[in-house]
C-alpha cells in the first residue's frame, strides 16, 4: 500500500498555532510524545514485518510437503558412503523443524557405521566420542544398522564397552577390522552378545596359523545370519568356531586346509552362493562315494593357491543339481595344476545345469576344455582367461555352426579375444576367416532372433589370453 502523501507546509503552520503560547517545557514535552509514538509505531511497524515474513514463510513450497516427502528429501540428500554423518548432521542443524523431521526419521541414521574402538587413551574427547555414538544409535531405533568395529591398533584395552553391545540386537551386518595379534579375544567378546537381526558376518580371522583358542567361539544363537566371510589359517580353529553353518545362504570361506573346507561346506546345505579359497591336495586320492549334497548352490566360484596341485577332490565330494554358475580360478596356484578329466565329467553329470564356465590361468588341454563343453548342455556363456593351451583349430571347428551338422554346443553368438588371434594357437596365424565365422550369428534368422531379444540358447564366449 503506498504511503498517504501530506504538505509539510501545512504540518508547519499547524505546529506553529500549537506553540504559540506554549513554554520551552511544553515544546520540549511534545517533542518527547512524538518520539515516544514514533519509538511505538516503529516497533508496530517492525512485527508486523516479522510476521508477514513468518506468514510468507510457513506457506513457503519447502514447509507445505508432506513430512514423509520431506525425510525422503532428506534420505536421498545423504549419501551412501563415509561422508553421510556430516550430511546428516548438517541437515539436523538447518532448523528446528528439520531437526525434529530428521531425529523423527530413524532411517536417515542406518548407513553403515564404524564404531572405533579407543579405549585405554581417557579424556573428554573419548567420552564425546562415546556419548555422539549412543545418540547416533538411538535415532535410528528400532531399525537395524549396519556396523563395523575399527580397533586402534595403538590402544591398550580392546574390552568392548557395554553401550555398544546393547545396540547389538539391531545390528543388521558386522564387520570387523582389528589388529591380527588381537582379533580372537575380540571375537570371543563378540560371541557374547546377542545379535538377533543380524543377517552378514565378516569375520576375517587371517593369520591365525598358530593360533588356540582357550573357550570355544559360539555364533550358534545367530537366527538371522545369512552371509558369511570367514578365513580359516588354523586347524585347531577349526573345532573352536561354532557357526549355524546349516542357515547360510552366501558364504566366502578362505581355509588353508581343504578338509576343513569340505567338512564345513558338508554343513552347508542352504547355501545359494559360494566364493571358497583353499588349497589343494599334494597327492591325488581316490574319488569317494560319500557326496554332499548341495541342492540350493547356484553360483559356486573355487580359487585355488599353494604348491599342491589336485583340486579336483573338491569336486569329487560336491553335488549340485542346481549350479549355474561355476568359476575355477588357479592364478595363485605356484603348481601347474592337474586336470583329471574323467573326475571333472563326472562332477559335470551331478551339476548339468551349469549355464556359465568361468576358467582362468588352467592348463587345460583343448580335448579337456571340448569335453567340459560337451558335458554343458546348459552352457550360455564361456569366459577363458590366461589358458593358451586349451585353444587350437579343433576346438574352433567343433564350435563351427555348419550347416547341417551339430556343434559341440549352441551356436556362439560372440567368441571374441582380448589379444590377437593369431596368438592363440601357433597353427592358427594367418587364417582369421575362421574368426568371422565364429563372431557372427550362424544365420540371419539367428541374427534377428537375438536382436529380437528371443530364447535363442546362443553361447557367448569370451578368450582372454596372457
Amino acid at each position: 500500500m503506498a504511503a498517504t502523501p501530506f504538505d509539510m507546509r501545512a504540518i508547519l503552520l499547524e505546529q506553529t498555532e500549537r506553540t504559540r503560547r506554549s513554554s520551552k517545557a511544553d515544546v520540549e514535552r511534545f517533542i518527547e510524545e512524538s518520539e515516544l509514538k514514533i519509538a511505538s509505531l516503529e516497533s508496530q511497524i517492525a512485527r508486523e514485518r516479522a510476521c508477514l515474513a513468518a506468514l510468507r514463510h510457513l506457506f513457503s513450497p519447502i514447509h507445505t510437503l508432506p513430512v514423509e516427502l520431506l525425510a525422503e528429501i532428506f534420505d536421498l540428500a545423504i549419501r551412501s558412503d563415509a561422508r553421510h554423518v556430516r550430511d546428516a548432521l548438517r541437515i539436523s542443524q538447518v532448523c528446528s523443524y528439520w531437526r525434529h523431521v530428521a531425529h523423527s526419521t530413524p532411517r536417515l541414521w542406518t548407513r553403515p557405521m564404524n564404531i572405533y574402538i579407543r579405549q585405554g587413551r581417557g579424556g573428554d574427547g573419548e567420552q564425546a566420542y562415546a556419548d555422539g555414538l549412543k545418540t547416533w544409535l538411538q535415532r535410528s531405533a528400532p531399525l537395524v544398522v549396519p556396523i563395523i568395529l575399527v580397533v586402534d591398533y595403538e590402544s591398550s584395552n580392546y574390552r568392548l564397552p557395554d553401550e555398544f553391545l546393547s545396540s547389538a540386537p539391531r545390528w543388521r551386518s558386522l564387520g570387523l577390522d582389528v589388529p591380527t595379534y588381537t582379533l580372537l579375544s575380540f571375537v570371543e567378546q563378540l560371541a557374547e552378545g546377542r545379535f538377533d537381526s543380524l543377517e552378514e558376518l565378516d569375520l576375517g580371522l587371517e593369520d591365525f596359523a598358530g593360533a588356540v583358542s582357550t573357550t570355544s567361539i559360539s555364533f550358534t544363537t545367530v537366527p538371522r545370519l545369512r552371509k558369511l566371510r570367514i578365513n580359516i589359517w588354523s586347524e585347531v580353529l577349526r573345532t573352536d568356531i561354532l557357526m549355524p553353518w546349516a542357515q547360510l545362504i552366501d558364504l566366502t570361506l578362505d581355509s588353508f586346509y581343504p578338509n576343513i573346507t569340505l567338512d564345513i561346506l558338508a554343513q552347508c546345505i542352504s547355501l545359494v552362493q559360494a566364493t571358497v579359497i583353499t588349497n589343494g591336495w599334494a597327492l591325488l586320492p581316490a574319488a569317494r562315494q560319500d557326496i554332499l549334497a548341495l541342492g540350493h548352490l547356484r553360483a559356486l566360484n573355487l580359487c585355488f593357491y599353494g604348491e599342491a596341485k589336485h583340486f579336483i577332490p573338491i569336486l569329487d565330494r560336491l553335488a549340485a543339481p542346481e549350479l549355474e554358475e561355476l568359476g575355477l580360478d588357479f592364478e595363485h596356484m605356484e603348481a601347474v595344476m592337474s586336470w583329471v578329466q574323467t573326475r571333472f565329467t563326472a562332477f559335470q553329470l551331478r551339476a548339468p545345469q551349469i549355464t556359465r564356465l568361468k576358467l582362468r590361468c588352467s592348463y587345460l588341454t583343448s580335448d579337456d576344455l571340448r569335453t567340459a563343453i560337451h558335458h554343458a548342455p546348459s552352457l550360455t556363456h564361456l569366459q577363458i582367461r590366461s589358458c593358451g593351451d586349451c585353444i587350437d583349430d579343433d576346438l574352433l571347428d567343433v564350435l563351427h555352426y555348419k550347416a547341417g551338422m551339430s556343434p559341440l554346443a549352441p551356436p556362439p553368438a560372440r567368441f571374441a579375444a582380448r589379444r590377437h588371434w593369431q596368438q592363440l594357437h601357433g597353427g592358427y596365424s594367418g587364417r582369421n576367416d575362421r574368426l568371422a565365422m565364429v563372431d557372427r550369428p550362424p544365420s540371419s534368422r539367428h541374427y534377428r532372433r537375438c536382436l529380437a531379444g528371443r530364447a535363442c540358447n546362443c553361447v557367448v564366449a569370451s578368450v582372454n589370453i596372457s
